[in-house]
């Protein structure tokens, strides 16, 4: 403590006198001390919505791909991970999507009867495709589903009411269909829509199909996005609605005491005889595991993590360079008190050390600022919105480490300057 006896201040009299001093600053200079915290502020809020947003889905992200169990795969009719969206328009004779031939929907039954598989459903997703359903005046969009008979075995949802359409109905095409909860109240309200019939169409065209059940679908991320669906055999949906053979997908779930890499072999053995490939033959279809998606997801979020780093760092440069406009001004007007200090003993550290704390400290309040902002943010995207977000603890200390960095970083230069002062020529500043 000898320094401070010469006239140097201590460690925790430094820290002190440098945050009393970044909150006069800030007090003096408010539109410039106001710009530096509010790009620091940008950039700490982006970095915890982002994260707390990523975090959340990554959470429920394995439910989402796989409610049936993470061996529950789709065979497709070509291999979706191999489409080049860069290419430009696609190409009849060079593309695999429209090269390969499409799957046939009773395949399912070919697949079932592996011994490896428990079953096996064709099946057609339009959701998103502008369907809606209607009961009078009443109309709601919906996700549609053209799936078999034997959906209910694969899927881990529940009949809440009424039963889910059999065989026989799905091979003679009955007009039947399966609900959600939300459809129910949105058609019919609080009446039993068992036995009731409703319209689907899309645009000019539509067909009358009878509700036997209200079925609740697995948990899905995506659930409050699209909250009505409905189900219809996948031969109906076939024949009213026109399905496009391209659309078609199978759906398989595994024996329970089988393994997945198991039943993936089993399955594109019989894949080839049905589809007659010849061995060294490449196969024309592709398989989709719940892998796959979250490798695809991982390099989704790699994307997302980049572009929240990039924004996040051009906050941070906006308060940066506030801060060495801020502490450049304060090393000007407290030339004297530098050259004053000096004289009393103060060494070059202590005044460096003094000047990293005050910008530190604008910036680590524009940081907490950001903070706060962020965590109503995210309480509003779980309050008002479907997607789950967790605030990461990694998420909080790497917007204060960046806040109290971009302090310390921006801020070394003039406090080098400050520094360096000749004290002499600091005493003679007017």
């Amino acid at each position: 403590m000898k320094a401070s006896r010469r006239g140097g201040m201590g460690f925790v009299s430094t820290i002190t006198e440098g945050i009393a001093v970044a909150f006069d600053s800030l007090g003096a200079n408010k539109v410039r001390s106001g710009l530096t915290i509010l790009g620091v502020t940008i950039g700490v809020l982006v970095v915890m919505v982002m994260a707390a947003v990523i975090t959340g889905i990554n959470r429920s992200f394995s439910d989402l791909v796989a409610p049936n169990g993470m061996t529950t795969f789709n065979v497709v009719h070509f291999d979706f991970s191999s489409f080049d969206f860069t290419a430009g328009p696609l190409d009849d004779a060079e593309n695999d999507f429209f090269r390969n031939p499409p799957l046939k929907p009773e395949w399912a039954k070919d697949i079932a009867r592996i011994p490896e598989i428990r079953s096996a459903a064709a099946m057609v997703d339009l959701a998103g495709s502008g369907y809606e359903a209607s009961v009078g005046s009443e109309r709601v969009e919906i996700s549609l589903y053209g799936v078999g008979a034997d959906y209910l075995e694969i899927s881990s949802g529940d009949i809440i009411s009424g039963r889910w359409f059999t065989h026989l109905e799905a091979d003679r095409r009955a007009a039947v269909v399966a609900i959600d909860s939300a459809t129910a109240v949105g058609l019919f309200g609080s009446r039993d829509p068992l036995g009731r019939d409703i319209r689907i169409s899309r645009g000019n065209e539509g067909s009358r199909v009878r509700v036997i059940g209200v079925y609740r679908p697995p948990a899905n991320l995506f659930a409050g996005l699209a909250t009505h669906y409905v189900w219809l055999p996948f031969p109906t949906a076939d024949k009213v609605l026109r399905v496009w053979d391209r659309q078609v997908a199978l759906l398989v779930r595994p024996d329970a005491d089988t393994d997945l890499e198991t039943a993936l072999d089993a399955t594109r053995a019989r894949m080839r005889q049905l589809r007659g490939l010849k061995p060294g033959e490449e196969d024309d279809f592709a398989f989709i595991t719940s892998d796959q998606m979250m490798s695809l997801w991982g390099q989704l979020t790699g994307i997302l993590f980049a572009a929240m780093v990039g924004l996040s760092s051009i906050g941070l440069l906006v308060g940066g360079v506030g801060v060495i406009g801020i502490m450049m001004i304060s090393v000007t007007e407290r030339t004297r008190e530098i050259g004053l200090r000096k004289a009393m003993g103060s060494r070059r550290r202590d005044i460096m050390w003094q000047f990293l704390v005050e910008a530190a400290t604008l910036t680590l309040l524009g940081g907490a600022t950001g903070m706060l902002i962020g965590g109503l943010l995210v309480w509003g995207v779980n309050q008002w919105t479907p997607l789950p977000a967790v605030v990461p603890l990694w998420s909080i200390l790497a917007a204060l480490l960046a806040s109290i960095l971009t302090g310390v970083g921006f801020g070394l230069y003039p406090a080098s300057r400050a520094a360096a002062l000749d004290p002499i020529e600091a005493l003679r500043h007017e």
